[in-house]
């Protein structure tokens, strides 16, 4: 056993040491171990010693660590002991008082006077010494925590009791709601009563000085009452009565004492029945019509075919059946059976798969002229039928649909004139607006078999003649009451607004002229004729679109390719304008994840996708040299696009490329495609055609939505537009809200 005052370098031990109880780290800091306690450096110790005095007072803190407790050597060396230990004129160490006690049982360990040149053990010769056994008679490290059971300096004697006294603090209230009523049957309800008294007595009563005008004022009168006026429940008692075998027999055995209603068999007696008729005859007061005696199989047939009670049980009949046919494609339309996103042969490539198609023989060789999904009930949709070019067909057809049978149509109605669009209503899912080529709108309900036109517009009223292209309910602002309007655009180019009342009169709140000079958008195509006289001096107006955001601004496209911005409070002129294509636009949609992108389709070819406030289109999508009779967003995806150009459905992602559709699926039929669009899940896409079927396409292998649909929407553009510098300048200063979307 030797006693050292410096260190000797690892390089001079002994090789016969088998354990040590030394071991240097990177600043040459000593650990020890087996000793019975720690002392702390000289720094600390110096720090230690110093006393604070307050007024005669000692208010030196007290230390963390309770001197019994055994304090824990770390392995990273504190600030205070390297500076301690090279804090030195010559830049020897400065010896702590501690290491002068060390006690080495096997070698001596000794370091150089520099802290530069310090070295320090390796892993495996630390793992191998401790791996080694260790002398018998070395003691055992005490625990890094031990109180001792005798410290007289936490407790002197152990007592045997101890006494707790729990006390009341101060109640704090965070919250409090006083009530407004009282009861009169108490004090406090007899105060607030003379209060009130009192009140009145000052101010309108006797006892007041001054006038009060209380007349035409928004003060809401409250009408309050007292709690006694409430009324409790009523009493209720079983009752009971005795009927015998004898009574039941004569009871049955009268047939004309018993009335069917709703599938029951209610028994009434003389007296009631009698009544009961003379109700009847008082309330309709037709003479009973003859009865045939004996009428024959074919009369009774067809009676029973005009009751409604036989229609309705043939139609659940005939979706039972179908059911049977349609029962897979049913639930994948419902979405009750899905591809597994978990499966193996997983692919994202954007195909069509076809549920159904809707079509019957009175609506062969009938155009689709619009189509619209129920709001209220996803089954149900709304069909219109034209008739083509040089058809001697001049009645309209309008046929209900239902996907729990799509092999007949629910709703059959034909109109004496043709049909041009056709729109629910959303505060009435029951009324349907039908918009004619005579220039006439109608208003029918359709939960009847028959037809039950509601509102007709009146020619005398207005001297519309031309097509409405467009009928849409819009919300109504203050002005209507806030009920739902009527708006349509007609080929003269002028829009109506028919306020529905009992009237029904038209309003004529914008007209469109043709385009006169150049305007900002697009460049139009050079005629070749200098001089061309257009026989109608107003375009018309083919498309009609609501602001989703501002409730009076509506945009207007024509014929021409020009959109007109427009607002309700500026009648007969526009806001703005622009040229989005040059030829007729057929579609117009805002996108339903940034309301200030839009879409457009017309006769040129391309599909433009714009930005409210700028007349550069930000990307152009074509395939082929044919119009695009329709284009429409996804409701699920924002980046997924909808087109039908000719015989072929095309699905664009501008996420992944905007040079080529996504895919092509070609119609079945090979009919010319004039509609499509989206259903309100996002999961099928409906498409129609001029031979009057409708198909019903399920989007399948399609990409998962992304969390963040806006922010995935603005990225895919600002892609897009890494060509084009200057307009993507222009798109990021647009609006401060738009670029943190």
């Amino acid at each position: 056993m030797k006693a050292v005052s410096d260190f000797e370098s690892p390089q001079r031990i002994s090789p016969s040491v088998t354990s040590s109880k030394i071991k240097v780290n990177v600043l040459g800091r000593a650990r020890k171990m087996g000793c019975e306690r720690n002392v702390a450096s000289a720094l600390l110790q110096q720090r230690q010693a110093l006393r604070v005095i307050h007024e005669n007072v000692d208010v030196t803190p007290k230390p963390l660590v309770h001197p019994a407790f055994g304090i824990i050597d770390e392995n990273q060396m504190t600030a205070f002991e390297t500076i301690g230990l090279f804090q030195t004129g010559n830049g020897s160490p400065l010896t702590s008082p501690s290491l002068s006690g060390l006690k080495i049982s096997s070698s001596i360990l000794r370091t150089p006077s520099m802290p530069s040149d310090l070295q320090m053990e390796s892993l495996m010769s630390t793992q191998i010494c401790g791996l080694m056994p260790m002398e018998e008679d070395e003691d055992a490290a005490p625990l890094p925590f031990f109180l001792p059971d005798d410290d007289l300096a936490i407790f002197a004697t152990r007592p045997e009791t101890v006494t707790i006294t729990l006390k009341e603090t101060q109640t704090f209230f965070v919250f409090e709601m006083p009530q407004m009523t009282e009861d009169l049957r108490t004090p406090e309800g007899q105060a607030v009563q003379q209060e009130n008294e009192n009140y009145e007595y000052v101010t309108v009563g006797p006892g007041s000085s001054r006038k009060l005008l209380n007349v035409e004022t928004q003060t809401v009168c409250v009408l309050t009452k007292s709690r006694g006026t409430y009324c409790g429940l009523r009493p209720r008692k079983n009752q009971g009565m005795f009927v015998n075998n004898w009574v039941i027999h004569d009871t049955y055995a009268a047939p004309k004492l018993m009335v069917e209603k709703n599938g029951l068999l209610i028994v009434h007696t003389k007296e009631s029945m009698r009544r009961i008729q003379e109700a009847q005859e008082l309330r309709y007061k037709l003479p009973e019509p003859e009865r045939i005696l004996d009428p024959s199989p074919e009369e009774q047939l067809s009676r029973i075919c005009r009751e409604t009670r036989f229609l309705n049980a043939a139609h659940v009949m005939e979706r039972i059946i179908a059911n049977n046919v349609f029962a897979e494609a049913q639930k994948r339309f419902t979405g009750l059976t899905k591809h597994d996103p978990c499966a193996l042969d997983l692919k994202f490539d954007y195909r069509l798969g076809l549920l159904w198609t809707f079509a019957c023989e009175m609506a062969r060789n009938r155009p689709v002229v619009a189509f619209r999904w129920s709001p209220a009930n996803a089954n149900v949709l709304a069909v219109a039928y034209g008739a083509k070019t040089g058809s001697n067909k001049m009645d309209g057809l309008l046929l209900i649909w239902c996907a729990k049978n799509p092999s007949h149509p629910d709703r059959e109605y034909t109109f004496d004139n043709l049909l041009s669009d056709i729109d629910w209503s959303k505060e009435r899912p029951n009324l349907l607006a039908i918009g004619f080529y005579d220039g006439n709108v109608k208003i029918i309900d359709v939960s009847a078999n028959k037809i039950n036109v509601i509102r007709q517009s009146r020619k005398e009223a207005l001297a519309a003649c031309s097509p409405h292209w467009q009928v849409q309910w819009w919300s109504g602002d203050e002005q209507f009451d806030r009920q739902e309007q009527i708006y349509t655009s007609d080929q003269d180019g002028r829009v109506y607004c028919y306020r529905f009342g009992e009237d029904f009169i038209a309003t004529e709140i914008m007209r469109l002229y043709r385009i006169e000079g150049k305007l900002s958008g697009i460049s139009r195509t050079d005629h070749c004729v200098a001089y061309d006289v257009p026989i109608s001096r107003q375009p018309g107006a083919l498309i009609l679109r609501k602001h989703p955001i501002i409730s009076n601004i509506y945009f207007v496209g024509s014929d021409e390719g020009c959109i007109y911005r427009c607002s309700t409070n500026y009648l007969r002129q526009h806001t703005d304008s622009f040229l989005a294509h040059d030829g007729p636009i057929y579609s117009f949609e805002f996108s339903p994840f940034c309301q200030k992108l839009f879409l457009t389709c017309g006769a040129d070819w391309c599909i433009r996708i714009w930005a409210e406030g700028l007349t550069e289109p930000l990307i152009t999508l074509s395939t082929t040299m044919a119009c695009v009779r329709n284009a429409c967003w996804s409701p699920t995806c924002s980046t997924i696009i909808a087109s039908i150009v000719n015989d072929q459905i095309c699905v664009w992602d501008i996420r992944r490329k905007t040079h080529i559709p996504a895919s092509v699926t070609i119609s079945t039929s090979g009919a010319r495609l004039v509609a499509a669009n989206f259903t309100a899940n996002g999961n099928q896409l409906t498409v129609a055609d001029v031979e009057g079927v409708v198909y019903v396409y399920n989007l399948e292998g399609m990409p998962f939505p992304p969390y963040n649909q806006t922010k995935v929407l603005i990225e895919s553009i600002y892609k897009a537009l890494a060509t084009k510098p200057e307009l993507l300048k222009k798109l990021k200063k647009l609006d401060l809200s738009f670029d943190a979307q």
